[in-house]
């Protein structure tokens, strides 16, 4: 009995369907290589020239909002998404659409580096040592004053994120979409405020300090606004960890992947 229950256990696996293969993983390079020219030409006036947001939103992330799987985003290109800023577009056919999908993923993902020391124990110096979970989320914990990292090792690579840990000002400048953590000073009647822009019009300005407190002003009650370009909230590390922590907060950075 034993054996012929062994035998339709594998009969059933074998008759199985197999997992369902998403459209993009038939593409090639030369169909990626045409998304990209497709993407620069339909969709670079939002989302910047190199996916990086502007009117649209930025598109150097391992997760999209509006579009989880491959079959979604291949879906938001052909339907747009009914409520914002995002149009269908009909001069796209379905293998187009599909290429600029292909292309669109490759845009939040990294091949992987190897890593310069050991990612478990940087977990707990990142932890426990600099306070990074004061500023950053990664899978929900932490506070979101500076950039989610929960994905960061898809989006930067050794080199950036050794920079971004020694200095971080320089880091910021030149990374696309680095407005989006612009740094500012207020100056009031009352006393001035150091924080970060999160969202600014014509009248107004509101900013989060970096004890996470929001702080919202008519920009006719302001002495001042400064705005800092050169400036990051967050510290120099390369002045409080040595090379053998330094390595090891970088590669578990790099491990934080959406494959993982």
């Amino acid at each position: 009995m034993k054996i012929q229950a062994t035998l339709i256990a594998i009969l059933a696996f074998i008759v199985m369907p197999a997992r369902a293969q998403s459209p993009l993983d038939t593409l090639t390079e030369a169909d990626i290589a045409d998304g990209k020219r497709l993407f620069r030409l339909h969709c670079a006036r939002c989302h910047g020239i190199d996916g990086a947001g502007g009117e649209g939103s930025n598109l150097v992330r391992a997760k999209l909002k509006y579009a989880p799987d491959d079959e979604s985003l291949i879906e938001v290109m052909g339907e747009g998404i009914p409520g914002t800023g995002m149009p269908a577009f009909w001069t796209l056919d379905e293998k187009q659409a599909t290429r600029v999908a292909g292309y669109v993923r490759t845009l939040g993902r990294l091949e992987a580096e190897e890593m310069p020391g050991d990612p478990l124990r940087g977990a707990g110096i990142y932890r426990t040592t600099g306070g990074c979970p004061a500023c950053h989320i990664i899978a929900g914990h932490g506070k979101g004053i500076g950039p989610e990292l929960t994905f960061v090792g898809d989006r930067r690579g050794l080199d950036y994120l050794r920079r971004s840990l020694i200095d971080p000002a320089d880091a910021q400048s030149q990374t696309m979409g680095y407005q989006d953590y612009l740094t500012v000073r207020l100056t009031t009647d009352e006393g001035s405020v150091d924080g970060l822009r999160i969202n600014e019009d014509a009248f107004s300005i509101q900013v989060r300090d970096v004890g996470g407190v929001v702080h919202s002003f008519r920009k006719d009650d302001l002495i001042e606004l400064k705005k800092v370009f050169a400036h990051s909230l967050m510290p120099e590390y390369g002045q409080v960890l040595n090379e053998r922590d330094m390595d090891d907060v970088i590669s578990y950075l790099m491990s934080l992947r959406s494959d993982q």
